[in-house]
């Protein structure tokens, strides 16, 4: 067998000149079939782009081109991938080169080297027996490789250098990206909307006029109740171009190469997106995501406890109290009422059960009777009746307080602003003395307590070394510390931050006189004052709650300053005067008391809701009532002894007695039927 003959197109080696794919040992393959395909691979990473102009795709090209005319390879095609890193799989190019290798379309392989196929070497591994179950001829240049040759026992070596190198580099450019970004320099590669880069400085943001009005008007409509998707269907119908076109047109963005069939085109998300961005109050955000792994392809958002900002780094486009009121009302109100109601009740969110801290849900919508029903009721009250009471309230009961309140402590506010910042010092003063003082005393106890476990480590581990204890043992009391000293780091993390968050009450009562100059002489209670002013109100269940008419507790707790009660102002009514308002609730109430005999009255007919008489009138009215039933139970009583003295002596069968009949009551008539007696009417004992 050793001398006998290999035949290939007319060509003759002897058997030992020959390796196993029918090739001349040290030659390339004489012929391929014609149907295949010789493919030739290029890539380059922006990483590969540093190490100069010999890795480019047109020197990989030019280099792999020649190899292949040198050695008769027909049928070349070209498969590039230009930017992209081996760590990735998704390469357009490679997933193009491997449908012809899945359709068996590829004879011949070529790469500058091995690492131009990826670095990931449990990825490269799988590519190679694909490449052998398809028949597929590898050739390596820079590696020397040639599958024709028969298998390379370094190519597993080689794949996980290759991705040692793609490690490598990557902790390089994290190295380089955390230094920037500590240093105080932007590490996003491109502006917020609503800012652009300077021409001098490309690390300083300037704002952008056009861009910088649309975030503001998005941040006012949000505290004026609109919702995010209301927003962006407003600013869709005034073809406000969206924040990725504009972008773009300016040369800015990632999607400068996207085509748009809609430049205007808005989505809600996109307006929670504006509104979440802290960035918009001056404040450098660093570090917003990350990978796990340099393999990862996805990026992971940061926990906000590590993101890293500096603050007033660019000029503001929202202050920081229209920011914080614009959160919390999307925090609070997350959902809106469909439009069929009417607009949203700017109320919704904030208010609350002052008995078991449930939301209020407002019920409104039209009753039976045709009537406008609009009320605030306790939420839990709803889903789980046996765990709290319904806390019912008007909503123009609430508005009117809230009105009432604002009002009054506006105008001490603005009349003598230097009472109004004493009065909110001391109050603040009292109440954060002592929360201030217990938060110290936690913070020191835990820091006394993780430095003691410092030292019990170090003289466990002392003891271990001098073999007082075994080396098991050290483990479980080492791990033990460990985990008790990771809680009380992030405990004392927690507690320095209330600390620090404690406002000075000189900066409350600042905050709050500038929203006193913002709105001056206000008669009526907008969405956006009610938002700006309110924080939280807490509702307590009414005195008397099957009553219409009842006393019910309300606290209106406000922005900056809590809640605060301004100097009571003297009465202005005579001590001999009636005030109205009392007037009022005394004649509604004698009003509804009296509803079941004036419809007894009317023959039994519901009455009209509205009651126009004068006070005078209802009083008259009322004292005609008391004379008319006391009139009636005496002419009662007089019918009634006459008649028993008249009657004989009944027997058992005759005591029972029947009604009178309803005759004219008011004239005093009544008529006798039959020997017995007739029953008192209902209500004869008088009012």
């Amino acid at each position: 067998m050793k001398n006998a003959l290999a035949i290939h197109d007319s060509v003759c080696y002897t058997m030992d000149a020959v390796n196993e794919s029918g090739c001349l040992k040290g030659e390339p393959m004489n012929r391929q079939p014609e149907t295949k395909i010789t493919a030739a691979y290029e890539r380059l990473s922006r990483d590969d782009e540093l190490q100069g102009p010999s890795n480019s795709i047109v020197n990989q090209q030019q280099l792999l081109a020649d190899y292949a005319a040198s050695h008769r390879l027909t049928n070349l095609t070209h498969f590039s991938d230009d930017g992209y890193s081996g760590t990735r799989w998704d390469r357009p190019g490679f997933i193009k080169l491997m449908d012809e290798i899945e359709a068996g379309n590829v004879a011949v392989l070529l790469c500058k080297d091995t690492s131009r196929l990826g670095r990931d070497y449990l990825r490269v591994g799988l590519f190679m027996e694909t490449l052998r179950q398809k028949g597929v001829r590898l050739i390596a240049l820079g590696d020397n490789v040639d599958t024709a040759d028969g298998e390379d026992d370094f190519m597993p070596f080689r794949a996980i250098i290759h991705e040692w190198y793609a490690r490598d580099t990557s902790r390089k450019i994290k190295a380089i990206y955390k230094s920037k970004g500590m240093n105080g320099k932007h590490t996003a590669s491109h502006t917020l909307y609503g800012y652009i880069k300077s021409a001098d400085d490309k690390n300083q943001w300037l704002i952008d006029p056009e861009a910088a009005e649309v975030v503001r008007r998005i941040f006012r409509m949000t505290i004026e109740g609109f919702g995010p998707t209301q927003i962006a269907a407003i600013l869709e119908a005034e073809r406000v171009p969206s924040p990725s076109y504009y972008l773009a047109q300016k040369g800015m963005g990632n999607k400068k190469n996207k085509t748009y069939t809609d430049p205007c085109v808005w989505h809600g998300t996109t307006i929670g997106y504006i509104l979440g961005r802290v960035e918009y109050m001056g404040h450098m955000v660093n570090f917003k995501t990350f990978k796990a792994n340099f393999k990862d392809k996805h990026r992971q958002k940061t926990p906000e406890d590590k993101l890293v900002i500096f603050e007033n780094t660019q000029e503001a486009i929202i202050d920081p109290g229209t920011w914080e009121t614009a959160n919390r009302i999307r925090q609070n109100a997350k959902r809106r009422r469909p439009n069929s109601l009417g607009a949203p009740n700017p109320l919704t969110g904030m208010m609350y059960c002052a008995d078991c801290g449930a939301k209020l849900y407002n019920e409104r919508g039209h009753v039976r009777n045709g009537k406008w029903k609009d009320i605030y009721t306790c939420a839990n009250s709803r889903k789980h009746p046996k765990s709290c009471t319904g806390h019912r309230i008007n909503t123009a009961t609430v508005n009117a307080l809230v009105l009432d309140t604002l009002r009054a402590i506006s105008e001490h506010a603005q009349s003598n602003e230097a009472e109004f910042t004493r009065r909110v010092n001391e109050m603040f003063s009292h109440q954060q003395a002592g929360s201030m003082k217990a938060q110290r005393k936690k913070l020191e106890a835990s820091r006394r307590r993780h430095g003691e476990l410092d030292r019990l480590i170090q003289r466990v581990y002392e003891d271990m070394v001098a073999e007082r204890i075994t080396a098991k043992r050290f483990e479980v009391l080492s791990s033990e510390y460990e985990r008790e000293q990771a809680a009380l780091s992030q405990t004392i993390t927690e507690l320095q931050t209330e600390v620090d968050n404690l406002t000075d009450s000189a900066e409350r009562a600042a905050g709050f006189l500038e929203l006193t100059r913002r709105y001056r002489d206000f008669t009526e209670l907008t969405a956006p004052m009610l938002h700006e002013f309110v924080r939280r109100i807490e509702v307590y269940e009414r005195a008397e709650p099957n009553k219409r008419y009842t006393t019910q507790k309300v606290r209106i707790f406000l922005n900056f300053i809590e809640e605060y009660t301004p100097p009571t102002k003297p009465d202005t009514l005579p001590a001999d005067e009636p005030n109205p308002a009392d007037a009022e609730r005394e004649r509604k109430r004698i009003y509804h008391s009296n509803y079941y005999y004036r419809r007894k009255e009317n023959g039994g007919k519901p009455l009209t809701p509205l009651d126009t008489r004068t006070p005078e009138q209802v009083a008259a009215d009322e004292a005609a009532r008391k004379e008319y039933w006391k009139a009636y139970n005496r002419d009662y009583q007089r019918e009634y002894q006459r008649r028993k003295r008249a009657a004989p002596s009944p027997s058992r069968e005759d005591k029972a007695c029947e009604r009178l009949p309803n005759q004219d009551r008011e004239a005093g008539l009544f008529g006798i039927s039959g020997s017995g007696l007739s029953d008192r009417p209902r209500g004869a004992h008088g009012a």
